[in-house]
């Protein structure tokens, strides 16, 4: 997605159409990798939208991988078994102490159910959910990345990509609202454009979790730029957070029902401690990862706003800043919640890399700068730890000629062939 060839003016977009399809059949990743370079090309962004539904219909369900995974694939087979009058349960869960509170998932395995207990059709139907926005996120950079390709905008362009890359759907409720809410509050935050909260107050039926940053979203929207307001909030939140927690339990009691029984799971002993553990057993760089690009991502928009200000003084960029110092305090806060503050760090991090590379947008220098050099250790250090986690549910079988071969071979993830 970072470089694009020119076209050959002898194809039409007819023809064009027509080449991609016959490639994708004959050899679906050569027709991904060659749509990647020449995505300048609405066809071409198409193949890579159809690869990533590929990609979901020979997803690998790892042993010891993803728990998340293998509870929807194990979710999908308990639905099949239900009669079609249990299909309205899924939507009364939000009082009920036993039923999901999430709306979406719960209705997309249901209807799967209907034709098979088999997980591929299911993810396939995720990818094709993540992958829209996903893409959609994408393409709002990469279309602002043709002003001014250079090192500093493609090196940030790459690494917001692979932030949450199509592997994410391992964690498909979590993740793609994530992408979701990123798409629409873009327009609100950069353009004020009040209609995309219909689109982010949707990411909460995703996952429950999304009402907060929707909150947090109509709150930045009402009372607008304020940082002498946000900036000591946002210092504070470095302190104090471990104050807070008791106010969102709290919150999470009057609640009742499924919040507060959720709540209860990412805040007891026991979860903390297994995470702990896990965190534990897990090599260096996992544990290293996040805080890296935490205090780069941190360090580069201070030093932007110290030395580089002018450069950023538009309202869009001057909105963003202000929402960006706003969540920075919202997940500081948030980690008294350990699974609920690290996982919206992530969406953090969605926001204040584009932040980055919008601008380097406005810089005419092209070579590197000393800030994208400092921050290449931690983004190739989550690019190789992104390519770990997601080789397990990657078949390698994609990777060969032929459309549907990874259907018809017993499944190989390319964590086996790289990793044991």
């Amino acid at each position: 997605m970072l470089y694009s060839v020119s076209r050959n003016a002898s194809l039409t977009s007819i023809k064009d159409s027509k080449l991609y399809l016959i490639l994708f059949i004959l050899w679906p990743f050569l027709s991904f990798f060659t749509a990647l370079i020449n995505y300048d090309q609405k066809e071409a962004r198409k193949v890579v939208y159809f690869f990533f539904i590929y990609y979901g219909l020979t997803f690998i369900i790892y042993s010891g991988g993803y728990v998340d995974a293998a509870g929807y694939a194990l979710e999908l087979k308990e639905n099949a078994q239900l009669p079609f009058s249990d299909f309205f349960k899924i939507l009364g869960g939000l009082n009920s102490d036993e039923t999901s509170v999430d709306i979406v998932e719960p209705f997309i395995s249901f209807l799967v159910s209907r034709f098979t207990e088999k997980h591929n059709l299911l993810f396939a139907a995720y990818a094709a959910i993540f992958g829209w926005f996903y893409l959609k996120s994408i393409n709002i950079l990469y279309g602002q990345y043709r002003t001014n390709p250079c090192w500093n905008t493609s090196i940030h362009l790459a690494f917001f990509s692979l932030i949450l890359p199509i592997t994410a759907i391992n964690g498909f409720r979590m993740w793609t609202a994530a992408w979701l809410f990123f798409f629409g509050a873009y327009h609100v935050i950069l353009h004020r454009d009040i209609r995309y909260f219909l689109l982010t107050l949707i990411a909460p039926l995703i996952h429950f979790s999304f009402i907060s940053v929707n909150i947090l979203l109509l709150i930045y929207f009402l009372i607008g730029n304020r940082n002498l307001v946000y900036i000591p909030v946002a210092i504070a939140s470095f302190i104090v957070p471990q104050y807070v927690a008791p106010f969102f339990k709290a919150i999470s009691f009057k609640l009742g029902g499924a919040l507060q029984s959720r709540f209860d799971t990412y805040s007891n002993v026991d979860y903390l401690l297994s995470r702990q553990a896990a965190m534990e057993e897990a090599a260096w760089f996992l544990q290293l990862k996040n805080s890296l690009i935490f205090y780069y991502l941190l360090a580069t928009i201070i030093i932007i706003q110290v030395w580089f200000k002018k450069s950023m003084e538009d309202r869009a960029s001057r909105n963003l800043l202000s929402f960006l110092i706003l969540f920075l305090a919202f997940v500081n806060f948030g980690k008294t919640i350990p699974s609920f503050g690290a996982r919206f760090e992530i969406l953090l991090f969605l926001f204040a890399t584009y932040y980055v590379f919008r601008f380097y947008l406005k810089v005419p220098d092209k070579k590197i700068s000393f800030m994208t050099i400092a921050g290449l250790f931690p983004i190739l250090l989550h690019v190789m730890v992104a390519f770990r986690q997601g080789s397990e549910s990657i078949n390698a079988w994609i990777l060969s000629p032929v459309f549907g071969m990874p259907l018809f071979n017993g499944p190989v993830s390319l964590m086996e062939i790289f990793f044991q």
